[in-house]
């Protein structure tokens, strides 16, 4: 009885500690993210109907109207300030236009204009691991490189104050970022970027690293700014087409997929690269219709906002300069295939020895937001432990890893046994299959980790008009809300499908779960894809089989299963396009959201073609005489560019050969290169540019 006594005795104990550790834990509340939606105007990025871009360029003369008074300037400047000041998410985005008044147009603003601007950043946090808590997102690759130049470039202007949150010098501060900027750009030029061609992304990494570039005095990193700089734009070049830039990515919204015109954040500075040589072509097509027409000029149109506007600057500036052969492939009309590998799994900063708690490997790890994967899941909870981050709205949840009850519990075996939902948010490596000619791209995410939950990946996507695309998604959720979330209806997959491409043709396949994981609040048996029908010129559906023309492209979707339209809903629509509208004149209210749904597994085979190759007519008629077949989980089609096999398990072949499904960080006819090569060559037939990091290289030959 003695041993029972005492059993009974030790587990009370544990329940009441572990009780009482559980309400302490509980009472650790997270702090918001963002202002209250009663005070959200306090921090308006815009007053009285001019925005901070506004104020920019009427500071440095660039534009009379709007014209701002004294009062005004330091109104919209003090919104922006005390954004910083409370420390709300996304105030590393503020600080770069904040920043650039600063420099730019110091001799403008009065000094309680100047104090307001520098105390805000004296007063600022830059990284996890200095003290205070907050809600900011530190982690994610386009936030590390906006922290790590903000508080590079405000300890280089104020090396001898002391900044107030963690009582360091500005030289301090600056030493402490260069060693986070030189690991980043290092990264990306050996791995490719985590939030790999990312529409949305890239344009809150292209303002850091313009602001870099435009003031910083290390004259070598600025050449290593400018080489990642070329990375960035060698990636856009390669799989945009025609000054589109829809393609898969690691992380893309609802209007990122939807349409280039209403989803591409990095359009204006597309624009001022190489739009205006794509508009003088495209205007230039027979029998251009006018529609066509006033897409391609409001396109060009786009302005800049806060963010882009610091890169638009510093090329309006002639402080950076597009290689020639980068804008030479951006404006190519032949047709080529791009393969890049992109960012890291979790097997890969393993072996990279990137998992640990220095600022090089927390950056690898959080920067492609792996943080419950088996192989880093340990690293995880120390991190967040030691630097107290349980405050953080984003990572309060993990607290509760950390009780003393779980002391014992192997963390990473359990991550490696339950295949949980959130694994399905780290980033992982992308191996890109693009195709593009001198109409559409296809784009696909080759057999990007099948079966998993996917929170913000695009897998595959075909790039059609300015105001059109087509992909397909298996929804997170019960199929009838989360229109807008991420992951969502419309944003990532509830189970992330087999998906493969031989040149224009792209082969997908979904096996639908049939219960909900660790993490989930629902599963869902349907898939869909986007196919606005009113958005084409022709437009068929015949039970499992859509044929579609817009403009010169031609589309073939084919289902092993009839297909049909859902009744509009306004509420999916709207989380699709993320609030945004369509160009006036357009609409998918007869029909946009085509699905299929029960079964085991969901099959869908895309083919483009285009009217230099041959009539509408022609392809279809090839199409439906090709031979498909659907068995078990697999899919063989065999059409004009070869025979190909997929299967779920993720057996691709062509021609009944094994298909390349890993690549090199990059393989094209333009570049060949290996991840962590020295250099990065780029050759076109007019020009040739090599690329050198460590060496801070920048080479026309």
């Amino acid at each position: 009885m003695t041993v029972i006594y005492v059993l009974i005795a030790i587990l009370t104990f544990v329940v009441i500690f572990t009780a009482v550790e559980l309400i302490y834990l509980l009472g650790i509340k997270p702090l918001p993210d963002s202002p209250d939606k009663a005070d959200y105007g306090k921090y308006s990025l815009v007053i009285n109907g001019k925005s901070f871009e506004d104020l920019y360029l009427f500071l440095c003369d660039k534009q009379t109207e709007p014209s701002f008074s004294e009062d005004e300037i330091y109104s919209l400047l003090l919104k922006q300030a005390e954004y910083m000041n409370k420390r709300f998410d996304c105030a590393d985005f503020r600080a770069q236009m904040l920043f650039k008044i600063y420099k730019d147009c110091g001799e403008k603003l009065n000094a309680e204009c100047k104090s307001l601007i520098k105390n805000a950043f004296l007063n600022f946090k830059y990284f996890m691991d200095e003290p205070g808590d907050d809600s900011m997102c530190y982690w994610s690759e386009n936030h590390q490189i906006m922290f790590a130049v903000s508080e590079y470039l405000a300890g280089q202007e104020w090396p001898d104050e002391i900044f107030t949150n963690n009582s360091m010098t500005g030289k301090e501060h600056k030493e402490m970022a260069k060693t986070r900027i030189d690991a980043w750009m290092k990264q990306r030029f050996n791995y490719g970027f985590s939030e790999y061609l990312s529409n949305n992304y890239l344009a809150e990494d292209i303002a850091p690293m313009a602001n870099f570039i435009a003031y910083s005095e290390n004259e070598k990193a600025i050449e290593q700014m400018k080489i990642v700089m070329d990375i960035l734009w060698l990636d856009v070049a390669l799989n945009s087409v025609n000054n589109r830039f829809v393609v898969v990515s690691s992380r893309m919204y609802g209007n990122n997929k939807a349409a280039n015109c209403i989803g591409n954040s990095i359009q204006s500075a597309m624009n001022v690269l190489w739009g205006k040589e794509v508009a003088e072509k495209l205007l230039s097509e027979p029998d251009i219709s006018e529609t066509k027409k006033t897409l391609i000029r409001t396109s060009l149109k786009k302005k800049p906002n806060h963010i882009v506007l610091c890169f638009t600057d510093i090329i309006e500036k002639g402080i950076y300069t597009l290689p020639e052969a980068i804008k030479d492939i951006a404006l190519l009309n032949e047709t080529f295939v791009s393969k890049m590998g992109c960012g890291l799994s979790s097997d890969d900063m393993v072996n990279e020895n990137l998992v640990g708690q220095s600022d090089l490997q927390i950056m690898a790890q959080t920067g492609a937001e792996t943080f419950t994967n088996p192989q880093v899941i340990k690293n995880t909870l120390a991190y967040l432990k030691k630097n107290k981050l349980y405050k953080n709205k984003f990572l309060s949840y993990f607290k509760f890893l950390n009780l003393t009850v779980f002391k014992f519990v192997n963390w990473e075996k359990f991550a490696g046994k339950h295949n949980i939902m959130p694994h399905g948010i780290a980033l992982g490596r992308g191996n890109v299959y693009t195709y593009r000619n001198a109409h559409y791209s296809i784009s696909t995410d080759i057999c990007k980790d099948i079966g998993m939950c996917g929170a913000q990946e695009h897998v595959w996507a075909a790039n059609i008009a300015e105001e059109l695309t087509l992909f397909t998604t298996h929804p997170a959720g019960n199929g009838n809300s989360k229109y807008g979330a991420s992951p969502g209806y419309w944003v990532g997959n509830g189970r992330r499908p087999m998906s493969v491409q031989h040149e224009n043709v792209n082969v997908t396949i979904y096996k639908l779960p049939q219960k909900k994981r660790l993490g989930e609040s629902a599963v869902c048996d349907i898939t869909h894809a986007y196919m606005p029908s009113d958005l084409y010129d022709e437009f068929e559906l015949d039970g499992n089989t859509v044929f579609a023309r817009k403009n010169s492209v031609f589309v073939a979707l084919i289902s092993d299963s009839a297909l049909k339209y859902k009744t509009y809903n306004p509420d999916s629509a709207k989380g699709l396009l993320k609030g945004r509208s369509l160009p006036e004149g357009l609409s998918i209210e007869n029909g946009f959201d085509l699905y299929r749904k029960g079964g085991e597994y969901h099959y869908y085979v895309t083919e483009l073609s285009d009217s230099d190759t041959e009539t509408f007519e022609d392809f279809k008629q090839r199409i439906k005489q090709n031979h498909i077949t659907f068995t078990n989980d697999c899919v063989s089609y065999n059409t004009k560019c070869g025979r190909i096999f997929a299967s779920y398990n993720g057996n691709f072949t062509v021609d009944e050969k094994t298909a390349q499904t890993v690549f090199d960080r990059y393989d094209s006819i333009f570049c060949k290169a290996k991840r962590k090569d020295t250099a990065i060559c780029i050759n076109t037939p007019s020009h040739s540019f090599m690329l050198d990091l460590e060496q801070g290289l920048r080479i026309s030959r």
